[in-house]
């Protein structure tokens, strides 16, 4: 677990504080966001995480201990860091990259191959076919997977991420999203996580952390914020499609009705979704085959049925409208 109590940081020259008495705690084994627009003090707060920064005022703790009393070098050896620009260097092939830290900490060399060919494997370059490859063979995609593979080499419990996905196309960025989510189901690392997307933030935060110059705005779950923006600037922020965010964040289950009779209900898979299948997934299949039902299934087996209805009725709720 983090905890920031009331860090403060302020940068020659500049009127107003980077960061202004900042109180917050990331949870352990949870993905945090920070989410806001430039300026707002996302990357000084991580880079004053690894004390790349030192605050001007405040304390940090990880796991209760003072990281301010804390050896720098050896305090940045326990935390993963993932920045935008990958920085692998260009003489070093994909597993000397991935094995920089492993060796600065003397693990025995088999341990460390071990851990290499693990890593590459999970974040899906087969090792046989990019260890050996240099950084200027790789894709954008691939590089960010390797920047990530190596801030996981030792395994630190805490990562730390600077919009590492900002880089890439649109497409690319989605599935290495997707990869990311996949990745930590496993690993369950403590992450802060900074992002200008709102759509990223929601997609991937557990808990999200809103800001605006400095200042702690609102935080909570993506769907706490989506439903309750504590003011104009977070409604902004958010944008005018609240409720297609939500159904990204609401499973079929959720808004399913388990008693409706399911016996002459068609058995074609365009009017099936899966239990787990976002809301969102669910309206996509209601508007492609014309219908204003589908039935929601755990694997083979019928669930309920979800409607449009009943879509519609939790939207208006949750959004504070009439019905």
């Amino acid at each position: 677990m983090i905890q920031l109590e009331h860090i403060s940081k302020r940068f020659s020259g500049v009127a107003r504080p980077a960061v202004d008495q900042l109180s917050l705690t990331v949870e352990k084994g949870k993905i945090s966001v920070f989410v806001g627009p430039s300026g707002c003090g996302k990357t000084t707060i991580l880079r004053m995480i690894n004390r790349l920064v030192e605050p001007d005022e405040g304390t940090i703790f990880i796991d209760g201990k003072n990281i301010l009393q804390m050896n720098p070098p050896l305090l940045r050896r326990t935390i993963g860091y993932v920045i935008q620009q990958v920085g692998l260097l260009p003489h070093r092939t994909i597993g000397q990259n991935i094995s920089l830290v492993p060796e600065l900490l003397g693990w025995p060399r088999e341990k460390t191959a071990r851990k290499v060919r693990e890593l590459l494997e999970m974040t899906g370059l087969p090792p046989e076919e990019f260890e050996s490859k240099y950084p200027y063979q790789l894709s954008g995609g691939q590089a960010q997977r390797v920047g990530v593979a190596r801030a996981l080499a030792a395994d630190p419990p805490i990562m730390l991420m600077d919009e590492p996905f900002a880089a890439v196309d649109p497409i690319i960025r989605m599935h290495l999203q997707d990869e990311f989510l996949r990745v930590q189901q496993h690993i369950r690392k403590t992450i802060c996580f900074v992002t200008h997307d709102i759509s990223e933030a929601i997609k991937i935060g557990d808990h999200l952390v809103i800001l605006n110059e400095g200042r702690l705005v609102q935080s909570g779950t993506p769907i706490e914020i989506l439903t309750h923006p504590s003011n104009d600037f977070v409604s902004s922020l958010i944008g005018d499609d609240r409720g297609s965010k939500i159904l990204d964040l609401i499973r079929c289950e959720g808004l399913m009705d388990p008693q409706a009779p399911l016996v002459d209900f068609p058995k074609d898979n365009g009017s099936r979704v899966q239990a787990v299948w976002p809301v969102k997934a669910a309206l996509e299949r209601m508007m492609k085959n014309n219908t204003d039902e589908v039935m929601v299934c755990r694997e083979d087996q019928p669930a309920g049925i979800l409607s449009w209805n009943g879509i519609k009725a939790h939207i208006n709720r949750i959004s504070g409208e009439k019905q």
